[in-house]
């Protein structure tokens, strides 16, 4: 389905689910360390499960904790963009910047070694392949396992070291020190939730802010705009997410009671929800393929909506706030040269794979 008001209502019903019965998960992902990501992830669980994690996990990326993280994320976002504004020709923005910055942020926020920022987080897109809809290769599911197991590894081996180490005013310190009502995340549960952060604080912001540029750059008017008032930063932000969703398709079955449009739909029922066709819906937006930092109401569904709404959303609009603010101003004359960059050809995550643009203008 891809029409906003039945996407929202599919997202928010409180019987639908993301397990096609409780405790049942895809075939095709096997029984390996992927498999083990996959079933013990938030996104991929139900309650009670996934009401109990997300109470555990909630505090640790609440707006005000979020807050105190602005000045290091802001250091690293300028430190990137003073690296990008020293190319006087063509640069790829993929590789030169939206791939580095984010890693270098996902480092940060898990204590993970800053040299390791270039590497580790290479492999995700293997790993996020168990997330498609599509059947995996016997090839794709062996190196989804392998990659997932690195990830337990390497994540397990920073919380043993940082365990007693940092406090609740850090991210990862609040995760390890996470209890409510005498309850606490597993070892397992904390480094697979701490995995999962660490894989979507990448990827997810690495496809935003190639995004946003692309966007952007095919509405220079609005870019000019932004340049005169950095103010609208966070209005550019939410409508970039609106425009170009990072995520497109998500899917729910259907719980007992579901209607659509009046139509009853069958319990069990296998739902692809088209969340980018949504954010583009015009009985929701008017001039829904138009990039318009004015639009009065920009309130999308890329963070989707309901029990699971995004819990990293403030992290991301954190970055998106401080990059779209010092963006114009330290590249006024950027200018993207691709005008149609090529992506990644998946459903769910059509990821820009190359953005060629001129940081001084040519």
């Amino acid at each position: 389905m891809t029409g906003f008001a039945e996407v929202e209502k599919t997202l928010k019903f409180p019987t639908n689910t993301v397990q096609p019965r409780p405790g049942e998960h895809p075939a095709h992902i096997g029984e390996g360390p992927a498999s083990e990501f996959y079933r013990l992830s938030m996104p991929s669980t139900d309650a009670p499960a996934h009401t109990r994690l997300r109470k555990l996990v909630a505090p640790a990326f609440q707006p005000r904790a979020v807050t105190r993280m602005r000045s290091w994320v802001e250091e690293l976002i300028i430190a990137g963009l003073d690296e990008l504004s020293q190319h006087d020709g063509e640069v790829d923005f993929v590789h030169d910047f939206a791939m580095k910055v984010p890693a270098r942020i996902a480092c940060r926020l898990l204590h993970a070694p800053m040299e390791d920022a270039g590497t580790v987080l290479q492999r995700v897109p293997a790993l996020n392949a168990i997330f498609s809809q599509s059947d995996l290769t016997p090839e794709q599911l062996a190196e989804a396992d392998e990659v997932a197991q690195f990830y337990f590894d390497y994540i397990g081996d920073i919380v043993d070291t940082l365990r007693g180490k940092v406090g609740d005013d850090d991210a990862v310190g609040a995760l390890i020190n996470a209890e409510a009502a005498g309850d606490r995340l597993s070892r397992n549960e904390l480094v697979v939730t701490l995995v999962g952060f660490f894989v979507a604080s990448y990827h997810t912001t690495m496809m935003a802010m190639t995004n946003v540029v692309n966007s952007t750059a095919r509405f220079p008017d609005q870019y000019r705009l932004l340049a005169g008032d950095p103010t609208l930063a966070a209005a550019t932000w939410e409508e970039n997410l609106r425009f170009d969703t990072p995520i497109h398709f998500l899917w729910r079955y259907a719980g007992e009671g579901l209607e659509l449009d009046g139509m009853p739909i069958p319990q069990g029922s296998h739902l692809l929800l088209g969340l980018a066709a949504a954010n583009r819906d015009p009985r929701r937006f008017d001039n829904p393929d138009v990039f318009d930092l004015s639009r009065p109401d920009n309130r999308h569904l890329s963070f989707t909506a309901g029990s699971h709404y995004c819990i990293g959303a403030p992290l991301s609009r954190l970055e998106g706030d401080i990059l779209l603010r010092e963006l114009p101003k330290r590249l006024p004359n950027l200018e993207v040269l691709e005008e149609n960059p090529p992506r990644f050809p998946d459903l769910i995550f059509p990821t820009i794979t190359r953005l060629t643009v001129a940081p001084q203008g040519r």
